[in-house]
């Protein structure tokens, strides 16, 4: 084989490689979107009640672990005499209030809406109010709840926990009285307020969805959270960037490929216009 045919093939080989070598550290393009979820606030929580919820203190506070929380809880404690602390807390109410009141209430639906009417007054610039409705433990309790569920469309910024429905379909979780709490029924309590604070949370939090990449389009997809929603998709003939946390993209990679190619390529012609001159000057001529 001549040196020009062998140079020839080494450079073919050299640019086989590369080609592969390209490929191999590429980037292969996502298949499915990625959820990043976004990061959820602290909010200020304050919890009130009477001894019903009083039970249910130190699991609350586990619940909200991490959270600046304050539970605040006394034996005997009515809707109407909660309605001055509410007023006399002010800002220091915090950004959710979590109520369990009624119990040591008259059970006289007309006068439970003026209470509620003057707590949420005194709520008014709480983001959300969490109300635990009662247990039907007796007479007039029901209307009570009514009342509860009719309030929380006349003020925004309540949500009434349906406790009465839990303890329907587990009755072993409040004692003979049908009011306060058992072992099971305080840790249930606690995390059905949790569970109903954090699908509050959820509702406000935008959650960032990255599309799929390729190397020919990019796919740009954005939530907006309020009255309108929309979802824009745009797609770009430009290239785009895959980064794979190395350092370099696949532009990069393109980039030099190609100038190892053009190297290798300059590198090869110039020895084999060496190698042809010096075996025409050595070859014998014809006279």
């Amino acid at each position: 084989m001549s040196t020009r045919h062998r140079w020839i093939g080494i450079v073919a080989a050299a640019l086989l490689t590369l080609t592969a070598w390209t490929f191999a550290t590429g980037r292969a393009p996502a298949q499915t979107a990625a959820r990043v979820p976004a990061q959820t606030p602290a909010f200020r929580v304050s919890v009130y009640g009477d001894s019903v919820l009083l039970g249910a203190r130190e699991e609350l506070l586990a619940q909200f672990a991490g959270l600046p929380v304050t539970v605040d809880a006394v034996e005997d404690r009515s809707l109407l005499g909660a309605i001055g602390l509410f007023q006399s807390a002010g800002p220091a109410l915090g950004d959710v209030v979590v109520l369990d009141l009624g119990y040591n209430d008259a059970a006289d639906p007309a006068v439970f809406r003026s209470r509620i009417d003057g707590a949420m007054a005194a709520l008014a610039g709480v983001k959300h109010v969490l109300w635990l409705n009662q247990h039907d433990w007796g007479p007039g309790r029901a209307g009570m709840n009514a009342e509860l569920t009719a309030a929380a469309s006349r003020y925004p910024n309540l949500e009434v926990i349906d406790w009465n429905a839990e303890v329907a379909a587990r009755p072993d979780e409040v004692y003979g009285d049908s009011i306060h709490l058992t072992p099971s029924g305080q840790n249930a309590m606690a995390a059905l307020v949790r569970r109903h604070y954090d699908d509050w949370v959820r509702s406000l939090t935008p959650t960032t969805t990255t599309a799929p990449t390729t190397t020919l389009a990019t796919t740009t997809s954005v939530t907006t959270i309020g009255p309108r929603r929309t979802a824009a998709n745009r797609e770009t003939a430009a290239p785009a960037a895959t980064d794979d946390g190395s350092g370099f993209d696949g532009r990069e990679l393109a980039i030099g490929a190609g100038v190892v190619v053009a190297v290798v390529l300059a590198l090869g012609l110039s020895v084999g216009r060496r190698a042809a001159r010096r075996a025409r000057r050595g070859a014998p001529r014809d006279r």
